[in-house]
């Protein structure tokens, strides 16, 4: 394999993103001609090649939502859609994928650990033992911070409430203004995220002893949309012992995503081209590419919560290719065994595996890594859920390089370590030569310090590419060609695992504001 090879797929899909917009997100047609793409790449490099459609549905807004204070004080609030997401002029807006529902004079219940004023980071609703008992039956106040919108929605279900108002944290003035989100899909409650000052209005009425209560209507319906997963599988190998590699095809509506995730994609394809010309292995190899993952790891999700459990006992692992040609990159691979960060963000059994083997080949070379924890935020989380050892390498995304990683890899400190995470910029030209220097957080200050910061990235993704392409086909070939690499599943119902154990919410790389 080369990255000549990596790279060459990378230019046919800034070419597909060029025709249509200028992205690939998974509800345009830059995603369907990346799907078509890939899919004769694959049948001419002789594979079986079929779409697995998953139902992403288009939410609809049919009337404006309403809010309104009727004790102690009568007061209607202002309602937006989602054109109004951080305006002032409005009071609160319903999230995405709310069904039609209308409650009225219900109780407003905090959860027991909000906190105004807050010091950043409120923990609202982030857990379940954070609504009390009176929440069943209740609208649920829950406020902005920590973790997803989605996984405080989804732990406000579970407590046994009728209703979500969902506020923002109010810990600076650009946390304040009501926002429009997505829930998951068909969410069951009307849930509307606020302004600060409607939940503090309604906090302090609580705190006050007044038992406010409110109206709450939403009125949205989710209409199905299918798009196409696309899945390739090696003609011959074990059936019995399947090893999956993934990759999401789909960009941000922003922009090509070359990097994010066409290096993933491109990767892929070269391999699995370079592996019909050697012949098959021991096991049976499944790729997979993934739409969907930018709205929330929607078609893995699918992917993985559909495969039979007969089917997830033949499988031996995923492995998750999400960026790996990132310019400013460090070397981080995924905490399979949970030795660094715990065991509720490590993977199942035979995760360690996997990480061991990625980070075995770096050390041999002299070449060090570090480790990541599973944090929810890519297309090994369906498969975790379904208790399938998984494991991955990531060059970075949004977080800024410290001083040790420089030390490490070398690269700009305190600069994203992908200057171009989920901008128009993610295109070939920075993958293959370098950001542009708009993108650096100096230039604003200091223009000409960040084009020289710019310029010292030039050919940095290239190497990203070459140097996680190694370790990749190295693990792809070891688990391709190993016998009995992870414990036996003793049964197919072995294969089940509850999927409370590992409740990922977050969505497809998110921004840590928009938890």
């Amino acid at each position: 394999m080369t990255v000549d090879g990596i790279t060459d797929h990378q230019r046919a899909l800034q070419r597909i993103a060029d025709r249509n917009g200028g992205t690939r997100a998974t509800r345009t047609p830059g995603y369907t001609a990346s799907a078509a793409y890939v899919r004769a790449t694959l049948e001419k490099a002789g594979y079986n090649v079929h779409y697995e459609m998953f139902n992403m549905p288009e939410w609809r807004e049919n009337a404006a939502p309403v809010l309104r204070q009727v004790s102690p004080t009568g007061r209607t609030y202002v309602a937006g859609a989602a054109g109004d997401d951080d305006s002032p002029s409005v009071d609160f807006i319903a999230f995405e994928h709310t069904p039609t529902r209308a409650l009225t004079n219900v109780k407003v219940v905090p959860t027991d650990d909000v906190m105004i004023p807050s010091p950043g980071g409120s923990t609202s609703g982030c857990e379940l033992s954070d609504f009390p008992a009176a929440a069943i039956g209740a609208v649920s106040l829950i406020q902005r911070g920590t973790c997803a919108f989605t996984q405080k929605l989804e732990n406000a279900v579970q407590a046994g409430a009728i209703g979500v108002i969902l506020f923002n944290e109010g810990d600076t003035a650009a946390r304040s203004n009501a926002v429009f989100r997505a829930a998951p899909f068909d969410y069951p409650l009307p849930a509307v995220a606020s302004s600060f000052a409607v939940g503090q209005e309604l906090y302090n009425a609580y705190r006050a002893g007044q038992n406010p209560t409110v109206d709450l209507t939403t009125n949205g319906v989710d209409e199905q949309r299918l798009y196409p997963n696309v899945v390739a599988e090696t003609r011959r190998g074990d059936p019995n012992h399947v090893v999956l590699l993934g990759a999401h095809l789909d960009s941000v509506t922003a922009g090509p995503g070359i990097n994010d995730d066409g290096s993933g994609t491109a990767f892929q394809l070269e391999l699995a081209e370079q592996l019909a010309k050697v012949g098959p292995p021991r096991n049976k190899i499944r790729f997979l590419w993934f739409g969907g993952e930018e709205d929330g790891l929607v078609g893995s999700q699918y992917y993985a919560a559909h495969l039979s459990d007969r089917e997830v006992a033949r499988t031996d692992m995923m492995l998750d290719t999400d960026m790996i040609a990132s310019p400013n990159f460090a070397r981080l691979v995924y905490d399979g065994d949970g030795s660094t960060f715990g065991s509720e963000n490590s993977g199942p059994e035979g995760s360690g595996t996997i990480e061991r083997v990625l980070t075995g080949y770096w050390a041999k070379r002299g070449m060090v890594s570090e480790p990541i924890p599973f944090d929810g935020r890519s297309d090994y989380v369906g498969f975790i859920n379904r208790g399938i050892p998984a494991g991955g390498v990531f060059a970075g995304a949004e977080a800024p390089k410290t001083a040790e990683q420089v030390a490490k890899y070398g690269g700009v400190l305190g600069e994203q370590l992908d200057p171009c995470y989920h901008e128009d910029c993610d295109t070939y030209t920075t993958v293959t030569k370098q950001p542009p220097a708009s993108t650096m957080e100096t230039y604003a200050t200091n223009p000409a310090l960040a084009q020289q910061q710019a310029d010292s990235l030039r050919g940095n993704a290239l190497r990203s590419l070459q140097q996680f392409k190694n370790t990749l086909v190295h693990a792809a070939w070891y688990f391709a060609c190993a016998k009995n690499a992870f414990p036996p599943k003793a049964n197919a119902a072995d294969a089940k695992m509850d999927a409370t154990s590992h409740r990922f919410k977050h969505q497809g790389h998110a921004r840590p504001g928009d938890r």
